[in-house]
């Protein structure tokens, strides 16, 4: 099988992924009448998401260490469709919480393994522009899960939407185990696991790296869990609200393209970086003060566009700095860091949202993502040694 094809297969399990990502966010109403839910339990069920994202991102570069970045890969995405499953039959608040963590924690197993994986099935020449595919991938298929599930959940009800997404991984995963069984699985020897770990762990430029672009996990964690929520409560229509959320991550696509594009090309690497952290922190504190469709729309797909930009080139950076068979462990290091300040985004949000209002709210999302921002000054000269000429 062409590379290409091969490659196009990891795109898919990445879109495919974002369904049981995105799921929760148009079902959040539904959710909070059928159980009786406050806003601060909406955003609890979002943050238990992120929790298990968060804790286990280490697990799984761990496990694509020692068993390989293929086989860990495919477990998670095996536990993903099994935790979206249990998330549709859950009956309350409890129940749910838990199908939510440990679908974060499914989640946490997949992501940096397959983008390891892809570094096996890609040249190395075109693995930048297959980061802002597969990133763009995950947009693509979070844009079609918010849309569609707004609509499912409109008309047959939240709980079943959750059960289609879970079967939908369920066959892609049984396509893959079969259409992967001759690709490298790149493992870690096991002499120098621990010895790996530190390096990774004790690199203070890998660390500011990560707390650096934060501001992209930021805006992508709160716009894609609560726009549409924040829309209808502004008295957008389910299906405008959903559209429009919609649109916000299937342009990440697009922008993906042209960013690898574009990074490949630039002379101004950092610079790009920079820009790209401060405009998407400066787009989501214009929210509030915008209600004109239009405008919305553009502000969206401005986000949506440039949310997919930088973590590719948060992901190109990283690809930069780590030995080919610690790419996993390092991208699970810095998906664990920046989840860390994720994972608080959504109760922060809500949290103000019942104590102010929503413009409170938005504003201080903007400020999160900026705040870290100036240490650019600190890493810049780590970066220039590492970037290709």
């Amino acid at each position: 099988m062409d590379y290409r094809a091969r490659a196009g297969m990891v795109h898919a399990a990445r879109a495919v992924y974002a369904l049981n990502w995105m799921d929760m966010a148009p079902a959040l109403k539904y959710i909070k009448t059928y159980m009786g839910l406050t806003v601060v339990e909406l955003g609890a069920l979002v943050t238990a998401f992120y929790m298990g994202l968060a804790i286990f991102q280490i697990l799984g570069g761990y496990l694509s260490s020692v068993i390989g970045d293929k086989t860990t890969s495919l477990i998670g995405l095996l536990f993903v469709s099994v935790f979206a499953i249990t998330s549709g039959i859950s009956v309350n608040f409890p129940e749910l919480l838990i199908s939510r963590f440990l679908a974060g924690m499914s989640a946490a197993l997949f992501f940096s393994p397959a983008l390891s994986l892809l570094a096996s099935i890609v040249p190395e020449n075109r693995y930048v522009f297959h980061i802002s595919i597969y990133n763009g991938a995950f947009n693509v298929g979070g844009g079609i899960g918010v849309i569609g599930w707004a609509i499912l959940d409109n008309y047959i009800g939240y709980r079943i939407p959750f059960i289609i997404a879970g079967i939908v991984t369920m066959v892609l995963f049984l396509i893959l185990v079969a259409l992967f069984a001759n690709i490298r699985n790149v493992k870690t020897e096991r002499s120098d696991i621990f010895r790996s770990f530190k390096r990774v762990f004790s690199s203070r430029l890998i660390i500011l790296i990560a707390i650096t672009g934060i501001g992209t996990m930021v805006v992508e964690t709160i716009i894609s869990q609560f726009l549409v929520y924040y829309l209808e409560s502004i008295h957008y229509s389910d299906a405008m609200a959903g559209t429009i959320s919609a649109i916000f991550l299937v342009i990440g696509f697009p922008g993906g393209i042209i960013g690898g594009y574009h990074f490949s090309r630039t002379k101004h690497k950092i610079g790009t970086f920079v820009a790209v952290n401060l405009i998407i922190s400066s787009t989501v504190m214009l929210i509030p003060f915008i209600h004109s469709i239009a405008f919305i729309i553009i502000l969206a797909s401005v986000a949506g566009m440039l949310a997919v930009y930088g973590f590719s080139i948060t992901y190109i950076f990283i690809r930069y700095l780590a030995r080919r068979d610690l790419v996993s462990l390092t991208l699970s290091f810095v998906n664990t860091i920046q989840l860390s300040v994720a994972v608080t985004v959504p109760v922060i949000f809500t949290v103000l949202v019942s104590q102010f209002n929503y413009t409170i709210s938005w504003l201080a999302m903007g400020i999160i993502g900026l705040v870290f921002l100036p240490l650019i000054f600190v890493i810049k000269d780590g970066l220039k040694k590492v970037i290709p000429s």
